[in-house]
């Protein structure tokens, strides 16, 4: 494919991710939901277009979020792991042992969602936990997002195929 196509549907795809995290400040739980959703264009970039392709998506989207999505929690659970994984996740699948893979797995969205909190809490201020709420969080939030990693790590596997089935052959024949 042209570059410039690559180039037009990276930025189509920034601003469709951006719109969708500047909505993920709406509520709490959007602010989970909304990276998780923004991650799932770039294995389709990936596969349709190029690596760099998603790369250059995954890294406009994650400059303009960090200056601009008021919910800085929804824009750094992009930034540092339902963005990046995806870019990361054929890597690791292609791993030959899968005890290896989910250890490695397990560790890259404990370090990544530490390394957003501790971000969070430490330079912009942001509480861990509200003020009057159980102490108990800070373990059990940690342990949904294992949950919810590995639930949409079966996700983007599942979409994947349904792409590669039933939307890429016209995704490819639109940008000719």
């Amino acid at each position: 494919m042209k570059k410039t196509v690559s180039v037009a549907v990276s930025g189509l795809c920034t601003a469709l991710s951006v719109v969708l995290l500047y909505l993920g400040g709406a509520t709490y739980v959007l602010a989970y939901t909304m990276p998780m959703v923004a991650g799932l264009l770039l294995p389709a970039l990936r596969r349709t277009f190029s690596l760099k392709t998603a790369v250059v998506t995954f890294a406009s989207t994650s400059l303009i979020s960090a200056f601009i999505i008021p919910d800085r929690e929804c824009s750094f659970m992009y930034i540092f792991l339902f963005g990046l994984y995806p870019l990361v996740k054929d890597a690791v699948d292609k791993l030959e042992s899968k005890a290896l893979r989910v250890i490695i797995k397990f560790l890259f969205c404990n370090i990544a969602f530490a390394a957003a909190e501790l971000l969070l809490v430490y330079v912009f201020a942001i509480p861990f936990i509200e003020e009057g709420e159980s102490r108990a969080l800070i373990c059990i939030i940690p342990l949904l997002m294992n949950f919810i990693y590995f639930a949409y790590d079966k996700l983007l596997n599942s979409l994947m195929l349904v792409y590669v089935a039933k939307i890429e052959k016209r995704i490819k024949r639109i940008f000719k």
